[in-house]
């Protein structure tokens, strides 16, 4: 289904390959990574394959892909093929039973046996060079099963090349038995994902193999990689500089051009797209075929109309979308201004919403979306603004911080009940002192404008992920420590666990866990007992570490300080 109203995009496409005066042609849909290529080509299949059904006249829609080509196998011998076999199948539909060979069908043999060659040709430089012996694959994939193929009476010696195959290829789309063939329309897909050298090779065989009438070609890539790909063949003369004319288009340019006539440019997703592609991806995940091209319909009309979506919820009687309209109202300005309108990296937002749930779910835990969509935008998105968090909650300052940003995004605050604190900090180090009630803040315009996203810091929750309390900052901390290696002693890393406290917090932390109090300079608390193995004065007891008895050991600090063994 067209979620991204692409429709008017692949109109024009369906009608640049069909119209004669362009016969034939090569049309390019040009966009950025992620910006809907392949739905256009989709849309684009779904529109011609279906035109006049055992008509007089038809549309043969051949799709491929050269980022899958087998590398063992040359691109331009790939793709003749992959066109010959469909038109082969084509000519066996429109032949009787019992049906005299025909012309065509010894042309078809004849392309055939040259792509056979072609192709024996590829695994003998490929073995030359690797100096290895060919595969099983690669030698069964030079037979040519058409044991029929050539006529037996034909006395015409077989050219073990290519440099005749468009005049023939030319002949068998003039043949009687395919003239209810209107266009052959091959879509090719993903081409600036490939290296330059499949780059140059598809290209070159549209233009040497297949610009024959009836032919047409569309070729989804960006047009700037495609380009990237050509300069490696077709370099700018003086790299770039020194022409002395500043206007004038380089070869990589030019050879692109000359083989794609036309370009339909992708256009980037406005702010009410963004919005009805987050509403209409929600509810696909709930709602079947039919009730969801009712919403898809009634989102054409709008954009159309009043440009809101505001009467969405109209298309379907009875159906409640006002989740699915919320959170897309809420969401849609900082992921179409960060995220470009890409509807690729949108539909992954939401996908790893759904994957943190899910996880989530499996652990018994309950996660509202809103919540981990807010926290997702601030990991994800805001990374600056994420850093200073996570300084925030390292210094123990996260949630006075973050009561005042809430308070400077206008937001009202309410006191986080017991439940909802920070962790217990003991055993751990003192927290920091938090900024003084008269101590102005400044944030960040990014951070003031997360803040203001719904639901705010202090709203109560069911669960155990109150955004003030720090726990899932500091999963994603830990995370991020993750994602990175730490530099450390013999490989180990740097930080391990929570983030340390300042020397000075680790020593009185030290001296709280074994019972002792600083001021008191090593006298173990009340009806507390002291370490093993010492006394009240730190000397060492009778019998204790004899073996290490040197008189190093200073009072106040236990022998395992010292010794590693113990």
């Amino acid at each position: 289904m067209d979620l991204l109203s692409f429709d008017a995009v692949a109109e024009t496409v369906v009608w640049a390959v069909l119209d004669d005066a362009l016969d034939p042609v090569t049309v390019g849909v040009s966009g950025a990574w992620g910006s809907g290529k392949t739905t256009v080509l989709r849309l684009v299949e779904d529109r011609l394959a279906p035109q006049a059904p055992g008509g007089d006249t038809n549309v043969l829609v051949i799709s491929t892909d050269p980022w899958r080509y087998d590398p063992g196998v040359g691109v331009k011998e790939t793709l003749i093929g992959e066109v010959l076999s469909a038109v082969a199948a084509e000519l066996a539909k429109a032949e009787k039973p019992g049906q005299v060979r025909s012309r065509a069908r010894a042309v078809l043999a004849t392309l055939r046996k040259r792509v056979d060659w072609a192709k024996a040709l590829q695994v003998a430089a490929k073995t030359s060079l690797t100096l290895q012996l060919p595969s099983v694959d690669d030698l069964t994939s030079l037979i040519n099963t058409d044991a029929a193929g050539q006529e037996a009476d034909s006395a015409e010696p077989l050219t073990r090349g290519l440099e005749e195959f468009r005049g023939e290829f030319r002949t068998l789309m003039e043949s009687p038995e395919l003239t209810h063939l209107r266009r052959v329309v091959v879509l090719v897909d993903d081409l600036d994902r490939c290296l330059p050298e499949t780059v140059v090779d598809t290209l070159e065989t549209i233009r040497l193999f297949l610009a024959v009438p009836k032919m047409a070609f569309v070729v989804a890539a960006d047009e700037r990689r495609v380009a990237d790909a050509l300069r490696v063949r077709f370099p700018t003369p003086g790299g770039g500089l020194g022409t002395g004319e500043a206007d004038a288009e380089e070869p990589a340019s030019l050879y692109l051009h000359k083989i794609v006539q036309t370009t339909v440019p992708l256009p980037t997703l406005s702010r009410f797209d963004t919005e009805a592609f987050l509403v209409l991806l929600q509810l696909s995940q709930r709602l079947p075929a039919d009730e969801l091209a009712s919403y898809i319909a009634q989102c054409v009309q709008l954009r159309r109309t009043t440009g809101v979506l505001d009467d969405l919820a109209d298309a379907v009687v009875g159906g409640d979308i006002s989740t699915e309209l919320a959170f897309a109202s809420r969401m849609t300005p900082i992921l179409h201004e960060k995220l470009q309108g890409s509807p690729r990296r949108i539909k992954r937002f939401l996908n790893d919403l759904r994957v943190r749930q899910s996880v989530a779910a499996h652990r018994g835990i309950a996660l509202e979306a809103d919540i981990v969509a807010k926290l997702m935008v601030l990991e994800k998105l805001l990374d600056h603004s994420f850093a200073t968090i996570l300084e925030w909650l390292a210094r123990g300052e996260l949630r006075a911080r973050m009561t005042k940003l809430e308070a400077a995004a206008g937001r009202p605050t309410t006191q986080a009940p017991v439940s909802e604190e920070a962790p217990s900090t003991e055993g751990g180090p003192d927290p920091a002192p938090e900024p003084a009630e008269g101590e102005p803040l400044a944030f960040e315009d990014d951070l003031l404008r997360w803040a203001k996203l719904p639901p705010g810091a202090g709203r109560r929750r069911s669960g155990p992920l109150p955004l003030s309390g720090g726990g899932v900052l500091r999963q994603a901390a830990s995370r991020r420590r993750a994602a990175r290696p730490a530099a450390g002693h013999r490989g180990r890393p740097a930080v391990d666990g929570p983030l340390r406290p300042a020397p000075g917090d680790r020593r009185r932390h030290h001296r709280a866990r074994r019972g002792r109090r600083p001021e008191t300079g090593g006298i173990p608390r009340p009806g507390g007992p002291g370490p093993p193995g010492r006394t009240e004065r730190g000397r060492a007891r009778p019998g204790a570490h004899r073996h290490c008895l040197s008189g190093r050991h200073r009072p106040g600090r236990p022998a395992a300080a010292i010794h590693p063994h113990r």
